[in-house]
């Protein structure tokens, strides 16, 4: 029954409110059972009574002529009293507390002796000394309030009047005071509009809920372009802020696959289509000559192990993504990856008249895979002799980055990238010469940089490129030296 959000919320709000009235309830009831707060306005009531009977009795023993006309005068004033006063009226010997006269004599206590627990002077509405009051249980098990007022001030005499009610009970005082109904009233008015704001409030959630349930459902039909409403609580923008994040990048991601499959197709094809119009050559006798032979065997080459450092980039990237490639990790010098880098490429560079260069300065071991490292170099290095002209500089060097990360930078002075380019060279077949083909002739897959990236990442580090247009570029690498770094190591700056 209670399935949804907003069901269940509205129920909790409900049984809050309810929770919430039954304490008070029952705060209340405890208030009003506590024997001071119960009996005080019972009290108050037979101390009016008692003071208005014992000026009627004064004035009964001044009128009356004899003894017996005084009793018949006193029987008949108390059971006025009584009547008008729906109280009890007894005549009680003095010194005994024996009930000799009982108002009600229909249930009549004479000759019951009044027994009971006698209530602290403080709990009484006066300070006449010669006034009682008590707690009184008769033989059947009903429980009085009883009170006394001497008639003389100058004590009780052999007989008193005692007047007495039924003992309050806890809801009594409540109900004198009117706190019963008015807080039944107020309490059925309080969870009304309690649940009209529940309601409101559910709905406010619910909502914004609803609609991201809808977007989900969108997206997983293919309409990867929803974004939410940035409404509502501040906990429910969060989760709409977080799910257009999702969203966008769901069609960013989305949008790569469909480029990836687009590039891998487009540069798989093009060597495959080379490959097999040279071999058809050599099979059919086109390429007859030594040279053309010679030349047909060596695009095909070129163009296999072109396809094969591609099938290799790709299998580094699905293994760096399914987190299967694991590396290596023990303390090396980045100094000695980026020497032998600097003596495996020199050749290259100095076929293509560039000069490579490296700066070293003394700096702590890194805890990182020495073959991934040179992976990383490599790329980085190679990366900037294809787009350095003849006569260019690429620039290799390795210094310490605070006190617990090392710093390697690749620089060169080729043509650079605008800005635009330069926020997408880390993308996957992202190159920024459309051609396709570097300086050196040679054709480019796209995947190098982001290669370097997920390795960097992996070793706990950062990587980011700087490049103006006509000056060149520059790519900052910063590794730290512990295994597990605190993300200051490396993220501040100078």
């Amino acid at each position: 029954m209670f399935k949804t959000l907003r069901s269940r919320l509205l129920l909790s709000y409900s049984l809050l409110v309810t929770i919430t009235l039954f304490v008070v309830s029952f705060a209340l009831i405890a208030l009003g059972a506590q024997p001071r707060l119960r009996f005080q306005p019972a009290l108050q009531r037979l101390d009016i009574i008692s003071r208005a009977g014992r000026n009627d009795i004064i004035r009964l023993q001044l009128s009356s002529s004899d003894i017996e006309s005084f009793l018949r005068g006193l029987v008949q004033t108390l059971e006025d009293t009584a009547e008008t006063n729906n109280v009890r009226a007894f005549i009680a010997r003095a010194r005994t507390a024996e009930i000799i006269f009982d108002t009600d004599p229909s249930d009549s206590m004479v000759g019951v002796r009044i027994e009971g627990t006698e209530l602290p002077r403080d709990d009484l509405p006066t300070t006449d000394p010669n006034t009682l009051a008590a707690r009184f249980e008769d033989p059947d098990g009903n429980r009085w309030l009883v009170y006394t007022r001497a008639i003389s001030s100058s004590g009780f005499g052999d007989w008193v009047v005692v007047y007495a009610i039924p003992e309050p009970r806890p809801l009594t005082l409540l109900r004198e005071l009117g706190f019963g109904a008015a807080f039944v009233r107020a309490g059925t008015a309080g969870l009304l509009v309690s649940v009209l704001l529940a309601w409101l409030i559910t709905r406010s959630v619910a909502r914004p809920l609803l609609r991201m349930a809808g977007a989900a459902e969108a997206i997983a039909q293919g309409e990867y372009e929803q974004q939410l409403p940035l409404e509502g609580p501040e906990e429910v923008v969060r989760v709409a802020e977080s799910f257009n994040s999702m969203s966008a990048q769901v069609a960013a991601t989305r949008q790569a696959q469909r480029d990836f499959v687009a590039n891998v197709s487009h540069d798989l094809k093009t060597p495959i289509t080379s490959i097999q119009g040279w071999s058809q050559a050599l099979l059919d006798g086109t390429a007859v000559s030594p040279e053309d032979q010679a030349q047909a065997a060596t695009i095909i080459y070129g163009e296999a192990e072109r396809m094969g450092r591609m099938v290799a980039q790709l299998l580094d990237l699905a293994k760096i993504e399914s987190g299967q490639l694991e590396l290596n990790r023990a303390p090396l010098s980045l100094a000695d990856v980026c020497t032998a880098v600097y003596q495996n490429l020199l050749p290259r560079a100095q076929t293509h008249q560039i000069h490579l260069t490296l700066e070293t300065e003394p700096a702590p071991p890194i805890w990182g895979d020495y073959d991934r490292l040179m992976q990383v170099v490599s790329n980085l290095v190679e990366n900037g002799l294809n787009h350095t002209a003849a006569g260019g500089r690429v620039h290799m060097s390795v210094r310490p980055y605070g006190a617990k990360a090392v710093e390697l930078t690749v620089q060169d002075n080729g043509k650079g990238m605008p800005p635009e380019q330069l926020e997408r060279i880390f993308e996957r077949f992202y190159q920024v010469d459309k051609s396709r083909v570097r300086t050196d002739g040679q054709r480019g897959s796209g995947l190098g940089l982001s290669i370097v990236q997920e390795l960097v990442l992996l070793h706990n580090g950062r990587i980011q490129a700087r490049s103006k247009v006509g000056e060149g570029s520059q790519f900052i690498v910063r590794l730290p030296t512990a295994q597990t770094p605190e993300p200051s190591t490396i993220l501040r700056t100078k």
